[in-house]
């Protein structure tokens, strides 16, 4: 009897929740990661030196109903607390003013919540975002004003990683009519990090139902014949695929394309820099936002703080210690007034983590995008396929799916016209 398999190719969160999916229905999944550890951008970096941090300020909503599912099946939702219950701390770098604001429309009724300078045209504006029926830059329908600086700018990066002169209106609205829903917008962070929240349950969750995670397994070349995978040529092996074997390429549209140059996929993208100081912090964790400053959110762990800039290609090439001193020059006074022992001229034991191709360039254009099923038995996943901003919540979402494309796909010929055929090779 032949056993069917899903070898999935990337074992960030695309990948992992594609091999839940695949085992939640008795499947069978092996998954092949490149790197050292599973996770992807979604993971906590262990140095010998013992600073350890994540690498970066990833946060949920609980509008993210499918990343809130897997949580609750990894066993790890309780692992993710909302820091902010009285709406999210700002800090606006030029006037030292810190003030609350609440993420959902919702608790804008009250004044205390409310974005500064907020007004009925405002409102009429960003109504006009959420619903608009048209792609174009985000700054296009907003304007300039208070409610671009104090909500929309920030809220588009956080959500984008592009700037609103660029940024898709449709793709921002598609996150903001999640909000809609009354306590959809309440913001959580992983209590102790990215792996021992989200990453390492998935993964002990996946070895408890018999998949395998294979780490240092660098994905080489398709082994195609007849329109179908079967083979996969790894970093130091050769698998070869039953033929009711099924495959997921969980990779970023660059490896995807290398795999399978005739796909049509996005090229450009966008940096993040991600900056963490090692100094005693707050034994709650807080999340602090930023305006006027290059830093936009601060994530205050026990021992780091976490400083995150979004569409950062203004500063990703530039020095990194000089980018590190300026952004710990902005936030000392944010700290102080929590009660933080943090002085401009002592800058505490510093990491600039540099992402040069963090996401896709999510721009108010028409991007290219790959057929879901390529081929016969291969289905593509990642935060960046479809209209959907590319979030922890989009990666969940694409690999769910995919597992569900294998599964009910008849394996046969893949859904492409003769015009977009790939370029296959025969294996020997």
């Amino acid at each position: 009897m032949t056993t069917r398999r899903t070898h999935i190719i990337g074992a960030g969160i695309a990948g992992l929740s594609a091999a839940l999916a695949v085992t939640a229905e008795g499947g069978e999944a092996i998954i092949y990661e490149a790197a050292p550890q599973p996770g992807g951008r979604c993971r906590t970096l262990r140095k010998e030196d013992g600073f350890t941090h994540d690498n970066g300020t990833h946060v949920l909503f609980t509008a993210n109903g499918y990343t809130l599912d897997l949580l609750k099946a990894i066993g790890a939702r309780d692992r993710w607390f909302e820091p902010e219950p009285k709406g999210l701390t700002l800090y606006d770098g030029p006037t030292g003013e810190t003030r609350r604001v609440g993420l959902s429309p919702w608790s804008w009724l009250l004044p205390s919540r409310r974005p500064r300078g907020l007004t009925l045209p405002d409102l009429g504006r960003i109504l006009r975002l959420v619903f608009t029926s048209r792609n174009c830059p985000v700054a296009s329908i907003i304007g300039k004003g208070p409610i671009m600086d104090n909500l929309i700018e920030p809220l588009t990066v956080a959500v984008l990683n592009t700037p609103t002169s660029q940024a898709s209106s449709q793709r921002l609205a598609c996150a903001l009519r999640q909000f809609i829903r009354p306590g959809a917008g309440r913001l959580l962070v992983a209590r102790n990090g990215l792996s021992q929240d989200l990453i390492e349950p998935a993964v002990a969750t996946l070895q408890a139902r018999g998949a395998a995670v294979l780490t240092g397994q660098r994905l080489r070349m398709l082994l195609t014949s007849q329109e179908r995978v079967i083979g996969l040529a790894l970093t130091d092996r050769t698998v070869m695929l039953g033929p009711d074997d099924r495959v997921i390429l969980a990779l970023p549209p660059y490896e995807v394309e290398r795999l399978l140059p005739a796909l049509p996929v996005p090229k450009t993208f966008e940096p993040i820099l991600n900056v963490h100081f090692r100094m005693a912090g707050l034994s709650t964790p807080r999340f602090l936002g930023f305006t006027g400053t290059l830093a936009q959110w601060a994530l205050i762990r026990p021992d780091h703080v976490s400083v995150t800039v979004s569409a950062a290609d203004h500063v990703v090439d530039q020095n990194a210690s000089n980018a590190a001193a300026r952004i710990w020059r902005e936030i000392v006074p944010a700290l102080r007034s929590l009660g933080l022992d943090a002085s401009v001229d002592r800058q505490p034991e510093t990491r600039v983590v540099k992402e040069k191709r963090a996401t896709i360039r999510q721009a108010a254009e028409t991007l290219p995008q790959p057929p879901l099923r390529p081929l016969a038995n291969l289905a593509l996943a990642g935060d960046w396929i479809g209209s959907l901003p590319a979030t922890i919540e989009s990666a969940v979402m694409a690999g769910e799916h995919a597992a569900s494309i294998l599964r009910h796909a008849r394996c046969a010929r893949p859904p492409l016209s003769r015009e977009r055929s790939l370029k296959t090779e025969d294996a020997a």
